[in-house]
């Protein structure tokens, strides 16, 4: 296992803390759940089209520490060669893509809990 950390807005870091209870994952799982997202992100954008938008509105003020087994983190050292290729002079890429990773499965999440809601209030 390797340890990385990320710099992300304080508001996501608490939506990511929500997220890993909600989701049963305990206070030992958010490093599950964010290789889970990891995951998620690379089958669903391989391109990594979203990586980075919206990163300028938002103040990274906080940080976070995730352990990610070798292969998750050639994966995302992969990751980084593809932003690097189009953006050469792009930093803090690596944060970026764990942060688009984790709004990604946020996202799919309140899409789910939408379905949901709409499927119960029709019957």
């Amino acid at each position: 296992m390797k340890r990385i950390t990320c710099r992300m807005p304080l508001t996501l870091k608490t939506s990511l803390h929500q997220a890993v209870v909600e989701d049963g994952y305990g206070g030992k799982g958010k490093s599950r759940w964010v290789r889970e997202a990891l995951a998620q992100l690379f089958k669903h954008d391989p391109d990594l089209a979203n990586v980075g938008v919206g990163d300028d509105l938002e103040t990274n003020d906080a940080e976070d520490a995730f352990f990610v087994s070798l292969d998750d983190g050639v994966a995302i050292d992969a990751a980084v060669e593809v932003i690097r290729s189009q953006y050469p002079r792009a930093e803090g890429v690596q944060s970026a893509i764990i942060r688009a990773a984790v709004r990604y499965r946020l996202r799919e999440k309140m899409k789910g809990k939408s379905t949901i809601t709409a499927v119960t209030a029709a019957n």
